[in-house]
């Protein structure tokens, strides 16, 4: 399966649900941004979170290919975060990413399946010290 989202320099934007650390919901609106260069891509987004008053999160991700054709590296800064660095796995119609923070305090796991060239769904989780921070649930659509 060929995958769109992180191959292809695209703009997505993305709707759908966050959940705190007690499960309390909130919408939440994204955009994400792919810009690829032969050696390296990255990938800038944010997320926010529609709560009182709303939270905006950023991130900016440098990727790296490997010699493993299923397996992308990456690093990020997130300001409330600090640096994360992860993989992505490809996996069928599914892209996996696991990362942990430098400091080691903050873990999390998200994937991306492929519904068709131009939508995914996404779900993820977060973690502090291996307890519960987020979770989120979201639907991401290209932008053409």
């Amino acid at each position: 399966m060929e995958h769109t989202y992180l191959y292809r320099i695209s703009s997505w934007n993305a709707t759908g649900t966050y959940y705190d650390a007690e499960g309390k919901q909130f919408k939440l609106h994204g955009e994400t941004a792919v810009v690829r260069s032969e050696r390296e891509w990255t990938l800038g987004g944010t997320m926010t979170v529609m709560c009182e008053p709303p939270v905006t999160f950023e991130n900016s991700y440098t990727i790296h290919a490997t010699d493993d054709k299923t397996t992308l590296i990456w690093e990020s800064y997130n300001p409330a975060l600090g640096v994360l660095k992860g993989k992505f796995e490809i996996v069928g119609d599914s892209i996996v990413s696991i990362y942990t923070s430098d400091s080691g305090v903050f873990k999390g796991s998200e994937t991306l399946i492929k519904v068709d060239d131009d939508t995914y769904t996404n779900v993820g989780v977060a973690f502090k010290h291996g307890e519960k921070m987020s979770s989120w649930r979201a639907l991401l659509k290209a932008v053409r």
